[in-house]
């Protein structure tokens, strides 16, 4: 089986998601770091953090860790829903259903 299976089963997909990217956005924790936070292991590196990131279209290669750090998630929800673009729309959408 997939060694990341077991990670999983006590989470919902839908649940873990809005965290790694809170973590990484809000809070500026490294990939890693979300990793270890979220699953107590450090096996792999970053590299399941950065996967659920990019496929919401955030960039972790650039300048967006912690970029929201000194902002609410109430405010930045409401400006990404403003937003043309569809990855930022995206992202308001877990964040409100997590946290607001």
């Amino acid at each position: 089986m997939f060694k990341t299976y077991d990670l999983f089963d006590h989470r919902n997909i839908n649940d873990l998601v809005p965290e790694i990217i809170y973590y990484y956005l809000f809070q500026g924790l490294s990939l890693a770091a979300i990793e270890y936070k979220l699953f107590r292991t450090n096996d792999y590196h970053g590299w399941l953090s950065k996967t659920f990131l990019n496929y919401y279209g955030i960039d972790t290669e650039k300048d967006n860790k912690g970029i929201f750090a000194d902002r609410s998630v109430p405010e930045v929800v409401e400006e990404l829903y403003k937003s043309s673009n569809i990855a930022h729309v995206r992202v308001a959408k877990l964040l409100k259903e997590k946290y607001l």
